[in-house]
C-alpha cells in the first residue's frame, strides 16, 4: 500500500492536533499562589515543538499535494492551515499568546490567499 503525500499530512495534521487534546504542552507545577490559591502552571517545551511541528509538518505535506495557480495562494493557503493548527493548541491549552499567534497567522494567510486569487483572475 503506497500512503500519498496527502494522507501523510492529514494523518499528522491530525495527530499533531490529537497530541494536543490528549496531552496539552501544559502542566501543572509543584507549587502554589499563597495569596490566590491557585496551582502554578508551566510550558512543557517538548511537547510544545512536537505538536506544533506535527501540525505543520503535515500542512507542507498536505500543501505539497495541491494545486495552486501562484506562490501567494500555496503561501497563504499555508499561512491559514497552519494558523488554525496552533490556534487550536493555543485555545485548548490556554496559552492565549499562542491562540493569538495562530490567528494572526490565519488572518494573514486569509489576506494573502485572497491576494493570490484575484491576482490569478486579473490574467
Amino acid at each position: 500500500m503506497k500512503i500519498t503525500e496527502k494522507q501523510a499530512g492529514l494523518a499528522l495534521y491530525i495527530f499533531g492536533i490529537g497530541l494536543a487534546v490528549i496531552r496539552p504542552p501544559v502542566e501543572r507545577l509543584a507549587c502554589i499562589n499563597l495569596v490566590t490559591g491557585e496551582v502554578c502552571r508551566g510550558i512543557n517545551p517538548f511537547f510544545l515543538i512536537l505538536e506544533i511541528g506535527l501540525i505543520m509538518s503535515g500542512a507542507v505535506f498536505l500543501m505539497l499535494s495541491q494545486n495552486f495557480y501562484n506562490v501567494h495562494e500555496r503561501n497563504g493557503w499555508l499561512g491559514v492551515v497552519t494558523g488554525l493548527g496552533i490556534a487550536f493548541v493555543g485555545g485548548y491549552s490556554g496559552l492565549r499568546i499562542l491562540a493569538l499567534f495562530g490567528i494572526t497567522l490565519a488572518t494573514i494567510g486569509l489576506l494573502m490567499y485572497k491576494y493570490g486569487r484575484v491576482k490569478n483572475e486579473r490574467r
